[in-house]
């Protein structure tokens, strides 16, 4: 008999909410597509690698851009990598080069952004598009790299993240140059595809009103089976649910004046957030980065 009741108690209750998990349904599917559809930039060029300094022979170059190719398919980002051998510091290379700045890492930044964004890379658009730029000077005496993120890479990259990439190059540049190309895209697509968690808007969507209908049915059981009332319709009136008693207007009162706390991120430390290095480009873009100076 118990088993009948809780059977038909299942079934009034999939009715009763079964609009909830139609739309869950839809909301369900729209997520998927939008996480995997591929929305390409036909206006960025092909090419990835542009290594102006000549630190890579012509076959490493070929196995980087083959890698790069594998992994942006994957993570669905832009990968770039940019070398030079250029003075960035000081009044006469700003008045030689046009330089905004005279400090080494605003000018690495200046020209790491503006590189992105007048080659309009951006995996799925071509101005603030998904995707990440590594540039590196050789320069005697200003040797060192600048990552520029933009979109869901600056979106989803801490300072600390950040950090890990260039660490990874700086590991393997003096020996290895290739290796440590390698190791700029390994570790920029190991880093996002860790962040690359539901969106806490769609867990919300999707998760939460499964909780409450299974709590709000569990607790109609409950509440049936204390009194010993073996007839459905006497807590689901009309194929309904009901809240009664003291114990109901509780719950009903705890839910709806319950504060959720929040907690403000920073940009550094175990669980940073991302956007870190945010700043806006010479031509208004937004970009995240940071800098590494030997």
């Amino acid at each position: 008999m118990e088993t009948d009741f809780k059977k038909e108690a299942r079934k009034q209750y999939l009715h009763y909410f079964r609009i909830w998990f139609l739309i869950i349904g839809v909301l369900a599917i729209l997520c998927i597509v939008l996480r995997f559809t591929k929305f390409m930039n036909q206006e960025a060029p092909a090419e990835r690698v542009y290594d102006y300094a000549d630190v890579l022979t012509e076959e490493e170059e070929e196995k980087l851009r083959a890698h790069i190719a594998q992994k942006e398919q994957q993570a669905q980002i832009h990968i770039v990598l940019v070398t030079i051998d250029l003075p960035v510091e000081g009044a006469e290379a700003r008045e030689r080069y046009g330089y905004r700045y005279t400090d080494w890492e605003r000018n690495m930044q200046d020209i790491a952004d503006d590189f992105w964004d007048e080659k309009r890379y951006g995996y799925n658009k071509g101005f603030e598009g998904d995707g990440v730029l590594l540039l590196h000077n050789w320069y005697p005496e200003q040797n060192g790299e600048h990552l520029a993120t933009s979109g869901k890479v600056e979106r989803a990259f801490s300072v600390h993240d950040i950090d890990r990439v260039l660490y990874a190059v700086d590991a393997y540049y003096e020996t290895d140059p290739y290796r440590a190309y390698m190791a700029y895209v390994d570790e920029v697509c190991d880093l996002l595809e860790r962040h690359s968690t539901m969106p806490f808007p769609w867990a919300i969507v999707l998760v939460v009103p499964f909780v409450v209908a299974g709590i709000y049915a569990a607790f109609n059981l409950k509440q049936q089976k204390a009194k010993n009332t073996t007839a459905v319709n006497a807590y689901v009136a009309g194929g309904k649910p009901e809240l009664k008693g003291k114990t109901d207007e509780f719950l009903r009162k705890s839910v709806v004046t319950r504060r959720i706390e929040t907690h403000s991120s920073s940009s550094g430390g175990h669980h940073s957030s991302g956007g870190g290095g945010h700043h806006r480009s010479s031509s208004g873009a937004s970009h995240g980065g940071g800098s590494h100076r030997h």
